[in-house]
């Protein structure tokens, strides 16, 4: 009987957790997020820059790294502070998923639903 309580106390609790400090967190990183991307989409035609990196990786899969580094340094400073920030929420995004999936296999392990 105590351990049927204690796993419903511990389930409310993540829950509360993970709607009070994990979602909101989310939810600004995505908007973000989709802001940045608009931005680089108004700013760079990223089709034909991917087309470009397809057809250069065709010969030798290293020229993409080239390819990419080169046409990086070749952007604007404008470009390239708008790929950073693109970069730096998608590595905040994919920290805080992991978070998310110790926390929930953390949980998990201490109370079974």
């Amino acid at each position: 009987m105590k351990d049927v309580v204690k796993n419903k106390i511990a389930w409310k609790v993540y829950r509360v957790w993970l709607f009070k400090r994990i979602i909101p967190l989310f939810i600004l990183e995505l908007v973000l997020l989709t802001l940045a991307l608009w931005i680089l989409g108004r700013l760079v035609f990223v089709q034909q820059v991917f087309t470009n990196a397809f057809l250069a990786s065709a010969q030798n899969p290293l020229i993409l790294a080239s390819y990419m580094f080169k046409a990086f340094w070749a952007t604007s400073i404008l470009k390239k502070i708008i790929i950073l920030i693109f970069l730096s929420f998608g590595i905040l995004i994919m920290r805080d998923v992991g978070r998310v999936f110790n926390s929930y296999i953390t949980t998990s392990r201490v109370a079974k639903p």
